[in-house]
Formats: structure tokens, sequence, C-alpha cells
């Protein structure tokens, strides 16, 4: 790039900061280059990283070890060391005992003992009984001692005015310092220091010639009103730079999905209708021809309340007709031979099934034609893995009209598939509940190379629809739409659609499906 392009593109504070960093010798801590440079620490980190991403500076992080006098090293600075202090009062009075000698040196408790130990460590007094008291005496060494400095009270002169690079101390004072760190007077604490380093091109940049003119980044009313505007110097944007991300509210991908089906239904004259968290056995068993001893009605497949204890029932006469259908059968069949019982019609459930909204509908509106669906949530007492959740949506779709057939219903189902962006489907015979025929509907997976089941249909068999005074045949369809969402949005396991994961949902991009 040529060098009057890149300084044309600095900025007042980063022309700054090269400079002073020339001036500084080509190197420095951000520390030293901001008070030389009378900039603030977070200015010249900003700077320095602009610096950098243009090549004109690179940043090293230098890890440091820091020597820093705690409290009783700081009252040790200005008082001297306790063995120092004892010292000096044996020489004054020559040999005496302990607690005098403790007394002219002015020590407590705690100071006399640590003395007592340096001391004798240190060979600067013998220690002599005499009538069951302890005599100091002044050793030779400890004479020698009085006119003469050790290491660490060197240590702790130096450490007085702040901190010290530990790599910086000599060795004697090394090892002094690790004897201060014993004795709890020093601690050494570790910090990163960062330094800045100017780089060839910034070398050559400054020797092409930056100018120091302060710039004008915004044009105020002031500058306008004055006409200063003509005689200021505005700074240089690079308008292609790339700028901070912004993630403002957008629809969790799930919801993505959702619309996207629901609109491929609304646009196929589809009505949308909703179904109930709380549902009666009735609706979500008994009218769709489910046998009251199934085992999808214990425990470990729905899931049963507490409270309330019991739900409403419509119509006598709608209830009268369906507990026929069981008991004696419709249209020819022998129904599933026990008696119907009335309390457990009543019983509230978590709805398992859509398909409880969609034979609401139709038990109050039996004429054709009828073209409904439902999305909504679902419940079942499953045990939670990378396919199955306790909770998930399902979509349902009816269609009522005269002459219907399965090939209508295939029809439907290629037409919806399709609009899904699935290229390739086919269909499989199955059973059903309260469909009959019945069929599968299996998608190929591009990326994992393999066929899924997505979702099951048929027609409604007569036991389901005489009872409800309907006489046409009924096209059903459902949805597994949490396995769905979960291909369309490539997740491997389902409960990632449930994890809220932030970083996700604010960059995750929908594939829109070319219809």
């Amino acid at each position: 790039m040529d060098l009057r392009t890149i300084i044309d593109g600095l900025s007042f504070q980063e022309k700054k900061t090269l400079i002073q960093l020339k001036e500084l010798g080509g190197k420095t801590n951000i520390a030293n280059l901001a008070k030389e440079a009378e900039l603030d620490q977070a200015t010249v980190m900003r700077v320095a990283l602009a610096l950098s991403e243009r090549g004109l500076t690179k940043r090293v992080d230098k890890k440091v070890s820091n020597a820093v006098l705690l409290p009783e090293g700081q009252e040790y600075a200005r008082e001297g060391l306790p063995e120092r202090r004892m010292l000096v009062a044996l020489a004054s009075c020559g040999p005496e005992t302990i607690e005098e000698i403790t007394s002219r040196a002015g020590l407590n408790e705690k100071q006399k003992n640590i003395a007592l130990t340096w001391l004798k460590r240190m060979g600067w007094a013998e220690f002599q009984k005499r009538n069951d008291k302890t005599i100091l005496t002044p050793t030779e060494k400890g004479g020698a001692a009085l006119s003469e400095k050790t290491a660490e009270e060197i240590l702790i002169e130096l450490l007085t005015s702040g901190g010290r690079n530990v790599d910086e101390l000599s060795g004697d004072l090394k090892e002094a310092l690790q004897t201060l760190v014993n004795r709890g007077l020093v601690k050494i604490d570790e910090e990163v220091w960062r330094e800045l380093e100017l780089t060839d091109l910034g070398k050559q940049v400054l020797e092409h010639g930056v100018e120091l003119v302060e710039e004008v980044s915004e044009l105020t009313h002031e500058l306008l009103v004055s006409e200063r505007w003509r005689g200021v110097k505005f700074r240089r944007y690079d308008v292609v730079a790339p700028g901070a991300p912004i993630y403002p509210g957008k629809v969790h991908p799930q919801q993505q999905v959702i619309d996207e089906l629901r609109k491929i239904l609304l646009e196929m004259g589809f009505i949308e209708i909703r179904g109930r968290i709380v549902e009666s056995e009735f609706y979500n068993f008994d009218i769709l021809f489910q046998a009251q001893d199934h085992p999808s009605r214990e425990i470990h497949d729905s899931l049963s309340l507490s409270k309330p204890r019991q739900t409403k029932l419509p119509q006598l006469e709608l209830v009268r007709q369906v507990a026929a259908a069981h008991e004696h059968g419709v249209a020819g069949s022998t129904g599933w031979g026990y008696k119907f019982n009335v309390d457990m019609s009543l019983r509230p459930v978590l709805c398992s099934q859509t398909t409880a909204a969609t034979i609401r509908y139709l038990a109050s509106h039996p004429e054709p034609p009828a073209k409904v669906f439902c999305v909504d949530r679902t419940y079942r007492h499953e045990k939670i893995d990378h396919k199955h959740l306790a909770e998930f949506y399902q979509a349902e779709g009816i269609v009522m009209d005269v002459g219907l057939t399965l090939c209508d219903m295939l029809g439907y189902l290629r037409q919806i598939i399709s609009k899904l962006g699935f290229e390739k489907m086919r269909f499989r015979p199955s059973v059903f509940p309260f469909t009959e025929p019945s069929v599968e509907a299996d998608v190929y997976h591009p990326k994992r190379h393999e066929w899924i089941e997505i979702l099951g249909a048929g027609i409604f068999r007569p036991e389901v629809v005489r009872p409800l005074g309907i006489r046409y045949p009924v096209l059903a369809w459902g949805i597994g739409l949490t396995r769905l969402i979960a291909i369309r949005l490539g997740l491997e396991d389902i409960r990632d659609i449930f994890r809220n994961d932030l970083a996700w949902i604010s960059t995750f991009v929908y594939p829109i499906q070319e219809k």
C-alpha cells in the first residue's frame, strides 16, 4: 500500500502514538507510552490495536513478577527489622538480659521473639544462662553487622518506593527476596506488561514524514456558524473498515421453521386453529377410537393432572355415540367390546397429540368442506435424549370434502414436503389407531445419507367420524415438527433447540428454501 495513503488514514492520536513510540526507541510498555504521550491507557490500548491491524506496530505481552512490601514489611521499613533494633540496643549497653534489651529496643512480644530467632540464626549474639536469666552478648560478627546493612534491609529500602521487577534484582537480592517472602514481609505479584514495538512498515511511515495536525472528527453547529470548518482538517474515514458486529432482536430459529410451515399451509388454503394445553381424555383418546385400556393412557406415555380433578364433557349425545362405537362398533365394526367408562373420559391430561384440536373442530363443523391445521406443543412422558423430548411441537392438518381418496392425501403431502425443501420422499403403508388406510412419509437427508421419517397420515376410520355425524372422507396428517426443525436447522441433537445458546441464535442464518 502507498505510504501516503496509510498516513492520510491515521487519526491524530494514532500519529501522536507513533511519533512518541519512535522517541522512546521504538519499543516501550503501554503504561510508559501513555504517560509520555499524555494519553490515558485505554486510549493507547485502542490506538495500539488499530496500529497493529494496519501492520505499523506489534504488541508483545510480557509476564512480569513484581516484589511488593506487605503491611508488616512497610512497618519494618520505617522502624527497622526487629533483629537490627535489638542488635543496636545490645551494642549500646553491652551484655544484658533479654528483658532489658527488649525494653531498650522498644519491641513488643512478637517482635522480641522474631529478633531473638534471627540474632541466633545470623550469629550476631551469644546466649548465656546466669541465675535463671538469659544474657545476650554481641559477637564479633554482630559487631561487624552494625556498620553494614544486610541484603534483606537493602531490598526493603528499594521496595519502599514501590514494587520492583524480580528479574531486575541481583543474585544476593533474589536470595533475600525469598527470605522476606518466607517471613511474610513481601509478596510477589504476577502481572502482564504489554509492550508496543514499531514494525518495519511503521518505521518506513515515520521516515516518510508524519505531520502532527489536530483533526476534527465531527462537523458541529459551532464550526458551521463560525465558519471555522474552512480552516480545520477533517479526519479521514475508512469507509471499508469493518465495524463492530450488531445483533438486533430476531426470531428464534425454531420459530422461523414454524413460520415457514405455517406460510406454506396458509398458501395452500388451510385455516389455522389452536389447541389446548390441558385436554380431557375424551378428546385426547376416546373420540379418536383409542381404547380405554390402551397402553398409551398409562403414566409411561401421557401425563395426567391432579388438578383439576375433572374436565367438562361435550353434549351427552356425542358422548353416547362415542361410547357406542367403543362398545359395539359402527359401520359394520365390532368395537372394542368393553363397557365404556365415562369417569375415564373426564380425567385431565396434558395434550399428547394435536389431533385433539382437529377432532374438536370436526365435532363442531360436521359438514364439508373443511381444511384446517394446528401447530402447537404436545406433552408425553418420554425419556429425553438426542431424538426425544417430553415437550415438543406437532403440526396437524385435516381435509374433509366429498369424494376424497388416499391419492388426494398423497398429493397434499407431496406438495407440503416439497415446499419444505425436500426433493426426495417416499411413502410406506403403516398402522395408526384412528386412521385406515394409513401411510408414513420419509424424506432423504442428503448430508446424513439416510431416510428420515417426518410424518404420518391416513383417512379417519368410521369409528372416529360417524359419532360426529360425518359421512364424508376426512384426510388427516401429523408432522413431528420438532424433529423436522432439527433437520432444517442442521442439528444432530434436538435438545440443542432449547438450550438458548445466544451465540448460535444471534449468528444463525435460516436457510430459506427456493419455492
